[in-house]
């Protein structure tokens, strides 16, 4: 524990850690406003300036204190039968995108994590075949994807989220449901990256020192949910994961050709 505080102190102020805090902020008020948008958001800033998948299971944390802050908010809105069956197929999926999560370098998390960002936003913009076919199937899969993908890179929502709007399922319904599928997956996701990896006592100061800015951007979020349209917080978010997806398979690019002959 000694050793640990001092950390904790370090990145409160070390400049280099500012921007986490700033993207922490950002992450939190979209997912406040759109119900989908920690891990998308923050989850890739987090990984590229610790460089460890460590950094997986602060963005796990930080995505679960939002979940739990605001689900209370929001709870009257939840589809259950819909965040339960994605939370079937979240349990089916889970072990398979928390293997991929011991199994990778740190180099190959963040292309993943560039690749997949970029899967998911296209999916957001043009939609996907069959997503609006309402069923168990459906759910399941889509569900199943989000334990991928949670599992791996602390991203579960979504693929949920795009399942939810594809049914025609209203902006507070999908945001409620989202949260009530959160509420239920992140002690999951966390409980298997516990068992799979080796959590150092550092890693939960790092996300303690990110709970500030994480808990500011929540209230704001939540603030101005109801007070701006959210076709306008869609194109924002759409255009920072786009950029969050060009700078992380940048990175990747970048140090394999500086580690070329």
């Amino acid at each position: 524990m000694p050793d640990a505080v001092p950390g904790f102190i370090a990145n409160m102020i070390d400049p280099s850690i500012l921007l986490l805090h700033v993207a922490a902020f950002v992450a939190s008020f979209f997912q406040a406003v759109t119900g989908i948008g920690f891990g998308m958001i923050a989850g890739p800033f987090i990984l590229m300036v610790l460089e460890d998948p460590a950094a997986v299971v602060i963005s796990t944390l930080m995505s679960a204190l939002v979940a739990y802050v605001l689900f209370p908010l929001v709870r009257h809105g939840t589809n259950w039968r819909l965040a339960g069956r994605l939370l079937v197929g979240a349990v089916i999926g889970l072990p398979i995108g928390v293997g991929l999560l011991a199994l990778a370098d740190i180099q190959t998390l963040k292309l993943g994590a560039g690749l997949a960002i970029a899967i998911l936003t296209s999916l957001m913009l043009f939609g996907a075949p069959g997503t609006d076919k309402p069923g168990w199937t459906g759910d399941l899969v889509f569900g199943g994807l989000g334990g991928i993908f949670g599992g791996a890179l602390a991203m579960p929502g979504p693929t949920a989220a795009l399942r939810a709007a594809a049914l025609g399922h209203k902006k507070a319904e999908v945001r409620a449901s989202m949260m009530g599928f959160f509420v239920g997956v992140w002690p999951m996701i966390l409980a298997a990256q516990w068992i799979a990896l080796d959590i150092k006592t550092q890693t939960f100061w790092n996300a303690a020192s990110l709970m500030p800015a994480t808990l500011a951007g929540l209230v704001v979020g939540n603030y101005a949910a109801s007070k701006v349209s959210e076709s306008f917080f869609r194109r924002v978010v759409i255009v920072l994961l786009i950029a969050t997806s060009a700078s992380l398979i940048g990175n990747v690019i970048w140090v394999w050709m500086g580690d070329a002959p």
